[in-house]
């Protein structure tokens, strides 16, 4: 549930409502069918670009976070680790460096 994000929200009722909007769409006017397929591509561009300005800011965090505790000690207590921005968006189980993987 922790990856359970709004975004898939969206599309898991997209998923789950595809027969019923099919249906539904049957027999109306091609402009209505034209309208809201504009509306969806408008829709997916825009939950794009919010999802690239978080990923950005979440990447600032953790590059942040990364600076401040580049030398940590370990859980044990016997050495240090490095802590990368890439390290740090594992451990708060974010996904923002997917593109530079």
């Amino acid at each position: 549930m922790a990856d359970y994000t709004p975004n898939r929200w969206i599309l898991d009722e997209i998923a789950a409502n595809r027969k019923w909007m099919v249906e539904m769409m049957d027999g109306m006017p091609t402009e209505c069918l034209t309208s809201c397929s504009k509306e969806i591509e408008s829709l997916r561009a825009e939950l794009a670009k919010r999802t690239d300005e978080r990923d950005e800011a979440r990447r600032s965090v953790c590059e942040q976070e990364a600076q401040d505790c580049f030398l940590m000690p370990d859980e044990l207590g016997k050495g240090t680790i490095v802590n990368t921005p890439q390290m740090e968006a594992s451990r708060r189980g974010w996904d923002c460096f997917k593109d530079n993987a």
